[in-house]
């Protein structure tokens, strides 16, 4: 079995992975309960700009994706933690992890942005109230974007967990991939 599988199926048991996060997030508090987390389609797509506008999709497969819901002040708090295995050093890290954040808020956005056009075309072919009868009329950067102002992103968090025998000596960050 290939070693990729074997630490997919391993961090894919929902007691190691809230263990995991546990671990790194949170300083080995135990705030992340296995029966809070539920599994989630790690494929993303993006469909980036070609050259002379012409659409290349590209398709990237994490890990290890689940959803964390959890009763906090009486209200429902969500949050997204992805897990990305390393059996060798990999010094562009930092940038696949941001990617796959990117393309996570990026899927939100355009589901937010469709959730808002099928509710406008329903109240529209209904008849249904407008503006000044209290219903939501976007203003130009909403309707630009799909997004309403009042729209928020669920987090999501990434971790790395380097399985090699050598100590990582890739960038954690970002930041320290730059000249600055």
């Amino acid at each position: 079995m290939k070693a990729d599988t074997v630490t997919k199926d391993y961090v894919k048991d929902t007691g190691v992975f809230a263990d995991i996060f546990n671990y790194y997030i949170y300083g080995g508090r135990q705030v992340i309960l296995p029966e809070q987390l539920t599994e989630r389609d790690s494929t993303k797509i993006a469909l980036p700009y070609g050259a002379d506008g012409a659409v290349v999709p590209v398709q990237k497969f994490r890990d290890v994706q689940k959803l964390y819901a959890a009763m906090t002040d009486g209200k429902m708090e969500y949050v997204l933690y992805g897990a990305e295995n390393q059996a060798e050093i990999h010094y562009a890290m930092p940038v696949k992890n941001n990617l796959y954040d990117a393309l996570e808020y990026a899927g939100q956005v355009e589901e937010a942005a469709k959730s808002h056009r099928k509710e406008m075309k329903r109240k529209k072919e209904e008849g249904e109230a407008s503006a000044e009868e209290g219903g939501k009329t976007p203003n130009a950067g909403e309707f630009l974007s799909g997004f309403w102002a009042e729209d928020r992103l669920i987090p999501s968090i990434t971790v790395t967990i380097f399985f090699g025998s050598e100590e990582w000596n890739g960038p954690l960050s970002l930041f320290e991939m730059m000249d600055v």
